[in-house]
C-alpha cells in the first residue's frame, strides 16, 4: 500500500518581502511614521505618481508595490522592517524635572469671550 507523502507547514517568518506591502508596513521599510507613511501616499495619487510612496489603492486600502519602492529607493528593501526605536516617555522626563523645582509656578485662568445675540421681532 503505498504512503502518502506528508507536508510540514512553517510558520517562520519569510526571508523575502512580499510582492505588495502594507502602508505601515513600507512605512518600517522607510523609517518614517504613520502619518508622514499616508500623507506621502496620498500625495503619491493627487500628483498622477510624480511625488510620493508609490502605492495602488484596492478598495479604501492602500498597497505599495516592492518593486516600485526599489525603483524608488535605488536597492533593495531590508526585510523584515527594522523594529521601532524606543524612545523615553516625556512625561516621566518632566515629572523628575519638576519634582526637583522647590517653586511652582500658578497658572491663572484666561478669560472667554462672550458673543451674545439679540434677536429682534
Amino acid at each position: 500500500m503505498p504512503t502518502s507523502p506528508t507536508v510540514e507547514l512553517t510558520t517562520a517568518a519569510p526571508t523575502a518581502p512580499p510582492d505588495f506591502l502594507t502602508l505601515d508596513e513600507a512605512a518600517a521599510v522607510l523609517r518614517v511614521g504613520r502619518s508622514t507613511a499616508y500623507r506621502e501616499a496620498n500625495a503619491f495619487e493627487r500628483s498622477g505618481g510624480r511625488t510620493g510612496i508609490p502605492v495602488i489603492r484596492y478598495g479604501k486600502q492602500f498597497r505599495v508595490p516592492r518593486y516600485r519602492l526599489e525603483d524608488q529607493l535605488g536597492g533593495p528593501v531590508t526585510w523584515p522592517p527594522p523594529e521601532p526605536i524606543a524612545i523615553e516617555p516625556l512625561i516621566a522626563k518632566q515629572s523628575t524635572t519638576q519634582s526637583s523645582r522647590s517653586t511652582k509656578r500658578a497658572v491663572a485662568p484666561r478669560p472667554t469671550a462672550q458673543l451674545s445675540l439679540a434677536i429682534e421681532s
